[in-house]
């Protein structure tokens, strides 16, 4: 009987996750050591203030050694912020008060911080670019500030309409899309910076061609558009729950529709329209404005059914 020869087919595993696999198993162990989470919060805080510095150097220095520190840097302060929220849950289950590190606002600006600088991360290692790190990064720092400085750090127990299982969906989701429009917001300002000002040739030579940059914005917003579209309906299925109907016309529930609207009119008229260029920039730019408005400006100054995430 002929032997047939049964090639073997080697499978590799990604060496994104690996890394992120080791990343997640370093920020367990360092959960474990003696200090609090806010220690951590206020040291991912700094690593992305450097990292801040450190890719707006690359930008203007183009130092490919400096392009390596800046990743690094910025995958320290991830690895930070993430010890941080581990810590924070391990916290709260020692208080008996379980919760996911995502309920009230400081919560949810270093949240907001961590899924932001991870998705830029995953887009940065896709294209090969890292020009548009010195527009997010500062997005990341300034979030994670506010967080530190702003809000208050005290762990609290979480309010009946929270205790659920959707907590932990609803509110992934929606910082998903949060962290999209942020690398997408990223993404059309230096596009227009490229453009306004593509007649210098240092400008030029530092920045991607202006269809990357048109392509790594459209492809943000493309990807996290269904994930927010998913938060809303989500939302609106915990709200039944939670409240007994499915739309209150609470300002949080409006003004992430207006997100909504604002980011389906640019994916309308990129794709069915054929618009290109600058307007589409601006329009991401005004969307990203909606964005603060519906997480800082609702949270803060517009009480309503969602005034647990003011504080």
């Amino acid at each position: 009987m002929k032997e047939v020869a049964v090639e073997k087919k080697r499978i590799g595993v990604p060496l994104g996750f690996i890394l992120a696999l080791g990343g997640f198993l370093t920020a367990v162990g360092l959960s474990l050591l003696p200090f609090d989470n806010v220690f951590w919060y206020r040291s991912a805080m700094l690593a992305y203030g450097l990292g801040s510095v450190v890719y707006i150097a690359h930008a203007v220095l183009r130092d490919r050694i400096i392009g390596g520190v800046a990743t690094g840097v910025l995958s320290l302060g991830l690895l930070l912020n993430l010890t941080g929220m581990i810590r924070r849950s391990i916290e709260s289950y020692q208080l008996g008060i379980f919760h996911p590190p995502w309920s009230n606002l400081f919560e949810a600006l270093t949240f907001w911080s961590f899924i932001a600088g991870f998705v830029y991360l995953i887009i940065e290692r896709k294209y090969g670019f890292k020009l548009i790190g010195a527009f997010v990064l500062p997005v990341i720092f300034f979030t994670s500030a506010f967080a530190i400085f702003k809000a208050t750090h005290e762990i609290q127990p979480l309010m009946p309409a929270l205790r659920s299982y959707w907590l932990y969906i609803h509110v992934v989701t929606a910082f998903t899309g949060y962290a999209g429009f942020t690398v997408a917001f990223g993404g059309a300002v230096a596009y227009l910076i490229r453009e306004y000002l593509g007649k210098h040739e240092k400008v030029r030579r530092y920045l991607p061609s202006p269809e990357i940059l048109d392509e790594i914005t459209y492809k943000s917003i493309a990807i996290v558009f269904p994930v927010w579209t998913a938060s809303i309906i989500l939302g609106a299925a915990w709200a039944n729950e939670a409240w007994g109907g499915y739309w209150s016309w609470d300002p949080k529930e409006v003004w992430s529709l207006i997100v909504w609207l604002f980011f389906g009119a640019y994916l309308h008229a990129r794709q069915l329209m054929g618009w290109r260029g600058k307007r589409v920039a601006w329009m991401v730019v005004a969307g990203f404005v909606t964005v603060l408005i519906c997480f800082f400006a609702i949270n803060l100054y517009f009480p309503g059914l969602h005034s647990y995430a003011t504080e």
